[in-house]
């Protein structure tokens, strides 16, 4: 599965947010990756970039877990 069809069967994960985890130095990275998701002006999804979401999302699936194990 690439991250354009992980996002769509995902709509719980917002674009933008994951843009801002990617990317937290930039400005405008919503933008980025709608351009990459959508391969506008030649842009596409890089594997720095597929590196990039599998972080942010890694991190997201830790504070999940924090957030479901019960507290002992």
């Amino acid at each position: 599965m690439d991250l354009k069809q992980f996002l769509k069967d995902n709509p719980v994960i917002k674009q933008a947010e994951l843009a801002r985890l990617m990317w937290p130095d930039k400005n405008n990275t919503n933008t980025k990756l709608a351009n990459k998701l959508a391969e506008n002006q030649g842009q596409r999804i890089t594997e720095d970039d597929l590196a990039r979401a599998i972080d942010a999302l890694t991190t997201l699936g830790v504070n999940i877990s924090k957030f479901i194990t019960p507290v002992k």
